[in-house]
């Protein structure tokens, strides 16, 4: 025969077999037979499928080329109709080998009685095991597309309940619901957290919150978070270690509550935030650890005068009076020990000496006197934060 009589035999083979009444019953059978997972699919939907399969291939083979996964819709609104159904990808992939399987078995086994010829047997193969490649990428495209879909929504259920369960409060059966989905303890203290991530660098270089999850989680403690101005709330619970944070960064802690006083804890934890912001008072910070600081905040006209008084006269010396203020700095913040306060600027010991007795000359304040050294720590906590005085 000749070629074209063996492209003419193909044909009529391919025209007829849609007609063939052996290949869906065989291919239904063989796929609930030999492939476990379809138990939810129904009988009617099989049969469906196969026939669908058996006119892709049809036209694959007539097409007498590769087929890209673009060029067969089939392959996803059959992954769309077993993603629904509940059937894993490796099983609909398995699925559809067996059924290809089944078709090219029948065609090889008619082409004879057709005049197809050897030759032309091997290619529909080829092509048919081609398509095979193509709708297991297209069908793998569609199981990615919607876990990454199922993943952003319950990324955005998640967030939504962080809010509502931290900031506002929600009903008893709606917030332990949240709870056990989200692996946050119903029956142990948790603390609310208000933060602040350090600013971007300009350049992409800020934390992620993911990269400060990481960072304060520790072997003893579970921090959950989402966002929510100005940076991020959460729940923590469990004992936080002194694991560093990224420069910058402010966890403030409300007090340990139950779940259900969670936005009373978050309340703290929001004017904790404040009173570290206003003090530039940075890491993970709480009410014991800020104690008197949290008055600055509530405070602004005596943090206001405190100011005038201590850091006014100084300022208004420029440079001397710079570095007067950072010579009483160091002072308090080192125990009142000019050793260790002038090793840490670095100046000579004679030269932070100097500096302190010029601050007690410029604001007649005594630094060996208590409630002076108290009330110029507050005129220096609260002249920390940015845009202070």
């Amino acid at each position: 025969m000749s070629q074209a009589e063996h492209r003419q035999g193909l044909h009529e083979l391919l025209a007829d077999l849609p007609g063939d009444e052996t290949i869906v019953p065989e291919a239904v059978r063989g796929i609930l037979d030999r492939v476990p997972g379809y138990d939810g699919v129904g009988l009617d939907s099989l049969e469906k499928s196969v026939r669908r399969n058996l006119d892709l291939s049809i036209r694959v083979v007539q097409g007498r080329r590769a087929p890209v996964e673009t060029e067969i819709p089939e392959a996803e609104e059959l992954a769309i109709e077993r993603l629904a159904q509940g059937v894993a990808l490796g099983t609909v992939n398995a699925g559809f080998r067996e059924c290809m399987s089944v078709i090219l078995r029948r065609l090889l086994a008619l082409a004879p009685q057709y005049g197809v010829s050897a030759a032309e047997a091997l290619s529909c193969s080829t092509s048919l095991w081609a398509l095979g490649d193509a709708f297991s990428a297209r069908a793998l495209r569609v199981y990615q597309d919607a876990a990454i879909t199922a993943a952003v929504a319950d990324s955005a259920r998640k967030m939504q309940w962080l809010v509502e369960a931290v900031v506002r409060g929600m009903p008893p059966a709606d917030l332990r619901r949240g709870a056990t989905a989200y692996g946050v303890p119903i029956d142990r203290p948790l603390r609310a957290v208000s933060i602040v991530l350090p600013p971007d660098d300009g350049n992409g270089g800020g934390p992620s919150a993911e990269e400060l999850i990481t960072s304060a989680d520790t072997g003893a403690a579970r921090l959950v978070t989402a966002p929510h101005a100005p940076g991020a709330i959460g729940i923590l619970w469990g004992d936080l270690e002194d694991s560093p944070l990224p420069a910058g960064t402010i966890l403030a802690l409300g007090p340990p509550v139950t779940l259900d006083e969670l936005p009373g804890s978050y309340a703290a934890a929001t004017r904790v935030l404040q009173a570290a912001q206003q003090t530039g008072t940075t890491g993970v910070v709480d009410l014991e650890r800020l104690s008197w600081r949290m008055g600055v905040t509530a405070s602004p006209e005596t943090s206001a005068m405190l100011q005038e008084r201590f850091l006014a006269p100084a300022r208004e010396h420029g440079e001397f009076g710079t570095h007067v203020i950072e010579a009483l700095t160091a002072y308090l913040q080192h125990g009142m020990s000019i050793p260790r306060a002038a090793a840490a600027i670095p100046v000579h010991v004679n030269t932070l000496r100097y500096r302190l007795r010029r601050f007690e000359d410029l604001t007649a304040a005594d630094l060996s006197d208590l409630d002076d050294l108290f009330e110029i720590a507050w005129a220096l906590a609260s002249g920390t934060a940015p845009g202070g005085r």
